[in-house]
């Protein structure tokens, strides 16, 4: 990393593969960020790290310094009922135990919820089953691949629809408390950082003094850059990481066509525009 030192160097540091809920595999996710002229890269796929291991490998002969990176969900209980509070761990070390323990915690609930879902969709009368979703895209399917799968069966006709019609049903996951994953992460060497914000649906009047709170519990850092922030959300979650002194990143959340409005790389996030280097020795 240090010839990348004084460049404008590409980053995208959140994506997802066929390993969780995205549509590129790992190797194809690596190979498309080359393609695009990204030089520092992250995989963060809901709840595993099955993909990280290929994905080093060609991003190593792509000449890209990739990142091992996870993305789990923490509860939401203290939270306004609509929120969603997404936790991105990078740099852990994929091996530990730590991991381990919060790959299967969040793969069991997420089953667990899945086959919920679907059976209340079977229930209703809609022509969907677990098996026909598991046997696309594998066991660690999420709500986008459900949602891919009821349209491309002309169940329902847009995906907009699909995603209401889900919503509907209200089925939850059980979550851990965030500062256990916290916890967790550090324990496997890695930087716990908040995903997209205003996904928590707080104000952001209440940001700096919500973050002072998660830092003093194991926060490390925020996400500043999203597909779905607002030049404004970047500037003031700038500031808030600014003023507790956080780490910064960004990404553009890619899951390939399961969130066909959302392409790599498209926010054009540079290095420099982060305080992301110093994990890298940049």
């Amino acid at each position: 990393m240090d010839s990348f030192s004084c460049q404008k160097v590409n980053v995208d540091l959140h994506m997802h593969t066929t390993c969780s809920d995205g549509t590129d595999s790992p190797e194809e996710i690596v190979k498309l960020a080359s393609s695009k002229g990204l030089k520092v890269i992250s995989i963060t796929d809901h709840d595993t790290v099955s993909g990280v291991q290929k994905a080093a490998e060609v991003a190593k002969g792509e000449g890209i310094e990739f990142v091992p990176g996870i993305e789990v969900t923490a509860d939401t209980s203290f939270l306004p009922p609509d929120a969603e509070f997404h936790i991105l761990g990078y740099f852990i070390d994929t091996e530990s135990s730590a991991v381990k323990e919060l790959v299967e915690f969040f793969s069991k609930t997420r089953e667990k919820r899945n086959r919920l879902l679907i059976e209340r969709l079977e229930d209703a009368g809609y022509d969907i089953h677990y098996e026909d979703v598991e046997s696309v895209f594998g066991k660690n399917f999420g709500k986008p691949n459900i949602v891919t799968l009821l349209v491309e069966k002309k169940i329902v006709p847009t995906r907009k629809e699909a995603f209401s019609l889900i919503k509907k049903y209200k089925v939850k996951r059980e979550k851990l408390d965030y500062r256990e994953i916290f916890r967790l992460l550090k324990e496997a060497n890695g930087v716990p950082v908040v995903a997209h914000p205003p996904t928590l649906k707080i104000p952001r009047a209440s940001y700096l003094s919500f973050f002072r709170k998660l830092k003093s519990e194991g926060l490390e850092g925020i996400e500043i850059v999203h597909s779905i922030h607002t030049p404004s959300d970047v500037e003031t979650l700038r500031c808030v990481a600014g003023e507790l002194s956080l780490f910064t990143t960004g990404g553009s959340d890619y899951h390939g066509y399961n969130k066909p409005d959302i392409s790599l790389g498209m926010l054009n996030i540079k290095l420099e525009d982060l305080n992301f280097g110093i994990f890298t020795g940049v």
